[in-house]
């Protein structure tokens, strides 16, 4: 069941972002699409004509004052009180440990840029004491991933990020905040992964993160807060019950020998 007024979803232009909103639309939660190119206006477009509410903002998240200054000024016209967000925007970033500016840009969008979309509608969710986050991990959270190595430490900066947020937000209402992996999924970016030589052994229909992003959204309850999840995690049994996952199960941990 819809619990929220609106979703926020970063990276809506395409991928995984774009089939998010998409069916968040198509679930009757109103949905602002954000993107660095116009394709945003086309998911939002896609949302209406299938008789959702949606709206689109074209920004480059990268850019962290922009995306603050248009977001508040969007919230800011907006009632909405129990707000949902999906940062699933993401840049590959470079291969080359030398092209510190290739680096600093994949860590300013996937890192920066989510934050700067978070800290924007944070003030919203804190006076309503509510708020589901869903932040994206991806190769190399986990593991190493030296094929990209920019994007595997921006990845793994996420999933503590998402850690610390759902520190940040504890007792202070009713928040969950997530970081998902959500597999290999058949994308323009998992076509890049390819051509630049990785094997792929094992791919998840997208249909299967779109479902944990809607159910985690409209959830009542969740037993894996802060945690990092990875799709094919037995998730359900702890949304909408009291069932609670070890305190230090689904995160970045390091173990003893």
């Amino acid at each position: 069941m819809n619990n929220l007024d609106c979703v926020v979803v970063s990276g809506a232009g395409q991928g995984i972002g774009k089939a998010v909103a998409v069916e968040l639309g198509r679930c009757g939660v109103d949905v602002l699409c954000l993107s660095k190119t116009a394709n945003c206006e086309l998911s939002a477009a896609e949302i209406v004509k299938a008789g959702g509410k949606s709206e689109a903002l074209t920004l480059n998240i990268g850019d962290v004052e922009k995306t603050k200054a248009l977001l508040s000024k969007w919230i800011n016209s907006k009632p909405h009180k129990r707000i949902g967000l999906v940062l699933a925007a993401g840049i590959l970033g470079p291969r080359d440990y030398g092209d510190l500016i290739g680096w600093e840009e994949c860590y300013r969008v996937n890192v920066l840029g989510n934050i700067a979309v978070y800290s924007s509608l944070l003030p919203r969710m804190q006076e309503n004491n509510f708020g589901r986050i869903v932040g994206f991990a991806g190769g190399g959270a986990a593991y190493p991933y030296p094929l990209f190595p920019a994007y595997a430490a921006s990845k793994a900066a996420m999933v503590r990020t998402i850690e610390n947020i759902q520190a940040d937000l504890y007792s202070k209402g009713d928040f969950a905040a997530v970081c998902l992996a959500p597999g290999a999924n058949e994308t323009k970016m998992l076509q890049e992964i390819r051509r630049a030589g990785a094997e792929i052994k094992t791919t998840v229909d997208i249909s299967e993160p779109v479902n944990f992003v809607r159910e985690f959204l409209f959830s009542r309850t969740c037993g894996f807060k802060g945690a990092f999840v990875h799709v094919r995690d037995i998730w359900r049994d702890y949304l909408n019950n009291d069932r609670t996952i070890d305190e230090e199960a689904w995160k970045l941990r390091r173990t003893s020998p």
